[in-house]
């Protein structure tokens, strides 16, 4: 699908009419890159909005001691920097593909007098971008309260929500992601979310390889004991 009718396929257009999606289309540019290309590093001046129509994208911050802290990872259909727009300062983070991926890049000023024209438009973004700002806080109050355990059952709900694909098996999450990377993601150690992990495959809730998972659709409810 191109031209204006590929907007439709991002979360935060879903709600534009036909016309509203030819304007904010006339503004968009694709960009392509390759596994491991950088799309904006963190402190950059903020030029542009992106939307993902294919791939993979991981956003991470980098503390003093040079330790990488992954922030989220999108994919098809997401947004970011989480900031959007009406703000001017710089990227709050450092954006990256993980696998080959296609994104639409909006200039910030462009869409923010865009929006100032139409105010409609405007009401119509808000309220998409008020409900993924309540998910993301739903995210973080699990990250402060849970245990290893029920934090790692967390991310890997958060992944099928996002990344997963219900087949009768179960849910099935492609991701290229490491347990290094998970455990960057929840503020706990390697060895901490291996432990959990393997435990959750001795209960044949979860099984599958490195890149590629089976969640049980009986985990996504399940709370357990701490690890």
């Amino acid at each position: 699908m191109d031209g204006p009718a590929a907007l439709r396929e991002l979360e935060l257009f879903r709600d534009l009419t036909e016309e509203e999606l030819r304007q904010v289309y006339a503004l968009a540019l694709e960009r392509q890159y390759g596994k491991g290309d950088y799309i904006f590093f963190e402190g950059e001046h903020r030029e542009a909005v992106y939307f993902i129509r294919r791939g993979l994208v991981k956003v991470f911050k980098v503390d003093e001691e040079g330790r990488e802290h992954i922030v989220s990872i999108l994919g098809r259909g997401q947004m970011f920097p989480h900031v959007g727009f009406f703000q001017d300062g710089p990227y709050p983070g450092t954006a990256q593909a993980m696998e080959r991926s296609t994104l639409l890049a909006i200039p910030t000023a462009k869409f923010d007098a865009l929006l100032l024209a139409h105010p409609d438009m405007m009401r119509k973004l808000m309220r998409v971008m008020g409900q993924k700002i309540l998910q993301l806080q739903a995210k973080l109050q699990e990250l402060a309260l849970f245990d290893a355990r029920e934090r790692v059952i967390a991310l890997l709900r958060h992944f099928a929500e996002e990344h997963g694909e219900a087949r009768p098996d179960g849910i099935h999450i492609k991701l290229p992601v490491t347990h290094g990377e998970m455990a960057r993601m929840m503020g706990m150690t390697r060895e901490s979310v291996n432990r959990v992990w393997n435990q959750l495959r001795r209960e044949g809730l979860l099984r599958g390889e490195r890149d590629e998972w089976v969640v049980h659709r009986a985990l996504l409810g399940k709370r357990g004991e701490g690890a």
